[in-house]
């Protein structure tokens, strides 16, 4: 006997979402999963093969592997109980504290997003803007690099595009990790930056004992674990064209790991770049006395958001490469167990004052080197030239002619001087358009340029960098 059975529409749809949900977890989830799973490991596996320095383990160990490792290392679980006995925050907080702080300096690395989404992306965004070129390499240098000696790649510090431009160059090679400022802690620059391996540090939390503990503790356990690593010894952009004074706190930590873990030495390459232009020169430019902080987060939101604004006014109309050139150079590695032994001195036995005096003067050194290899472009010597004649109009054969002069000059003393092509003529061609546009000379009509008046801090910024390479 049968009896048809009649229920509400309302049941069918229950019913029908529960089938569905566990039909996603049960079956389709757990097969994507697999595949993704899958297809990442065959991903390392190559990588790991085709990377002149191998994929570091780091890549290859979970995030969570790492936030615990750092939590618990002996140095933090120290500050920990320190924090507690002074009695200003319970135990449960303290460590949900350090829970918190280190999920947001510990990077999610994802070595497919990055050699192949990430690469590609940033492949393309600088072909889209720029003419790139590396001008010198010692390559046989770095074949002799051996895998248990961390590489940290330090450079001069010009725009937003340098990590762009120094991850393109080195992807070959091995992923580098990149410090990134509070501002990449909202969402999704966070995400993004952390699957990329950027960590991030928030210069508001420097007076926090916790956190201080925890970075200085990923860097030295990252160190440690032969983690490749990029760093700025300016710590901030170049205002006026010039080095700044150099931070070097970063690099005190990196120190700390010589030989400790798998390290067993720390290799520091100096890397060089410049640009005929960057996005960000005009507001560099207004805020050279007090730089960004004193104007507020509004003020730095819409800088970003000019930023972008800039980058995608020079895109839609498809101007071909509207920046001009862009050129690295890199140089020998210096090795940090070589420089103690030629020094006499062991940095991690000195006592802080006399530790902080020899990071100092070897970051000293690491800058001058860097200084002789920034590459000198055409632009930055036109600027030389009419900062030499601010008040007369020049013609383009005069112009060119002065040029070709400091150009000489500038080779006999040793700097590197970008030629693109290697054409004098097509090089200063280009270099007069670019500060055409960029409104800091304009032509008479008479076949002469002049100088536009109230351009002295942005032809300064273009001149400045020739007058800190060839220190004439």
């Amino acid at each position: 006997m049968s009896e048809i059975v009649e229920l509400k529409f309302w049941y069918y749809i229950v019913l029908l979402l529960l089938a569905t949900y566990g039909l996603l977890q049960l079956i389709i989830l757990p097969v994507i999963q697999k595949l993704i799973y899958r297809r990442f490991k065959a991903t390392e596996r190559k990588l790991d093969e085709e990377l002149d320095f191998g994929l570091p383990t780091y890549a290859l160990a979970s995030r969570r592997l790492w936030v615990d490792r750092l939590r618990s290392d002996a140095a933090v679980q120290e500050v920990i109980t320190e924090i507690i006995k002074e009695g200003e925050i319970s135990d449960e907080e303290i460590r949900k504290k350090s829970l918190k702080y280190a999920n947001e300096i510990v990077p999610s690395f994802n070595a497919f997003l990055y050699f192949r989404l990430g690469y590609w992306l940033t492949k393309f965004s600088l072909q889209l803007l720029y003419w790139v070129r590396v001008g010198y390499e010692t390559e046989r240098n770095y074949d002799q690099i051996d895998k248990n000696e961390t590489v940290v790649l330090v450079s001069n510090h010009r725009s937003n595009f340098d990590p762009l431009l120094l991850i393109h160059w080195t992807s070959h090679r091995a992923p580098l990790s990149y410090s990134a400022g509070e501002w990449a802690l909202t969402f999704p620059f966070r995400q993004i930056l952390h699957a990329f391996g950027f960590y991030i540090i928030s210069r508001k939390r420097s007076g926090d004992k916790l956190y201080h503990c925890l970075l200085r503790r990923y860097i030295y356990l990252a160190t440690s674990q032969c983690v490749p690593q990029g760093l700025f010894l300016e710590g901030g952009l170049s205002r006026d064209g010039q080095m700044r004074s150099l931070r070097l706190g970063l690099m005190n930590y990196l120190m700390r790991a010589n030989n400790e873990g798998n390290c067993k030495d720390i290799l520091f390459v100096p890397a060089a770049l410049n640009y005929d232009r960057i996005p960000e020169f005009k507001s560099l430019i207004a805020n050279q006395d007090k730089g960004f902080k004193s104007k507020g987060a509004l003020y730095s939101l819409y800088s970003f958001l000019r930023f972008i604004a800039t980058v995608t006014t020079y895109v839609l109309p498809r101007r071909h490469k509207p920046f001009g050139y862009s050129c690295a150079n890199f140089g020998k590695p210096v090795s940090l167990n070589a420089w103690q032994k030629k020094n006499k001195v062991d940095i991690k036995k000195l006592s802080p004052s006399a530790r902080r005096e020899m990071i100092g003067n070897f970051g000293q050194e690491l800058a001058e080197k860097i200084d002789k290899l920034i590459p000198v472009l055409p632009t930055n010597i036109l600027a030389r030239v009419f900062q030499d004649n601010t008040e007369f109009p020049l013609s383009e054969i005069e112009l060119k002619t002065r040029a070709i002069g400091i150009m000489k000059e500038l080779t006999k003393n040793g700097v590197s001087v970008f030629l693109p092509k290697n054409d004098e003529d097509y090089a200063l061609s280009q270099g007069i358009y670019i500060l055409i546009r960029e409104k800091l000379i304009y032509p008479t009509g008479d076949g002469r340029f002049k100088l536009v008046k109230g351009t002295e801090k942005s032809l300064a910024y273009y001149s400045n960098l020739i007058s800190e390479s060839s220190r004439l």
